[in-house]
C-alpha cells in the first residue's frame, strides 16, 4: 500500500472541494477570492458547475475507479494550475499571500495525486 494511499488523499481533498462548491457556492467563491454577482444568476451556476461539478466529477471518477491514468490526469491539471498561477503572479503583478498559498496548495495536491505513479 504505502505511497499508493497518497492519490486517494488528494482525491478526497479534490472531491471535498467540489462538493463544497456545489452545496456552498458562496463559501467556495469566498475561498478562491471571487464574488458571485446576485444580479447575474448564472454566476452562482458557474461556481457550482465549474468549481463543483468538474472537481467533484473528476476526483470521484479517480476514487471510484482507482485508475492510475485518472489520478495522473488530475495531477497534471493541479500542477498546471500552479504553474499558470505562478505566471499570473509575474505578468499580472499579483504576487500576494493568497496566490503563494494557492500555488503551494496546488503543487501539494498534484504531488499527492502523482507521486506513486512517478516513482514506481
Amino acid at each position: 500500500m504505502g505511497l499508493y494511499v497518497l492519490p486517494y488523499i488528494g482525491g478526497v481533498i479534490g472531491l471535498g472541494l467540489g462538493l463544497f462548491a456545489i452545496f456552498r457556492p458562496y463559501g467556495a467563491a469566498k475561498l478562491v477570492g471571487i464574488k458571485i454577482d446576485d444580479a447575474l444568476p448564472h454566476s452562482i451556476s458557474e461556481v457550482r458547475a465549474t468549481y463543483g461539478g468538474v472537481f467533484a466529477g473528476g476526483h470521484a471518477f479517480a476514487l471510484v475507479t482507482g485508475s492510475d491514468t485518472a489520478f495522473v490526469t488530475l495531477a497534471c491539471g493541479w500542477g498546471l494550475t500552479g504553474i499558470v498561477r505562478l505566471v499570473s503572479m509575474v505578468i499580472d503583478r499579483a504576487a500576494n499571500g493568497a496566490n503563494y498559498g494557492g500555488t503551494a496548495f496546488e503543487f501539494v495536491i498534484a504531488a499527492l495525486l502523482a507521486t506513486p505513479f512517478l516513482i514506481s
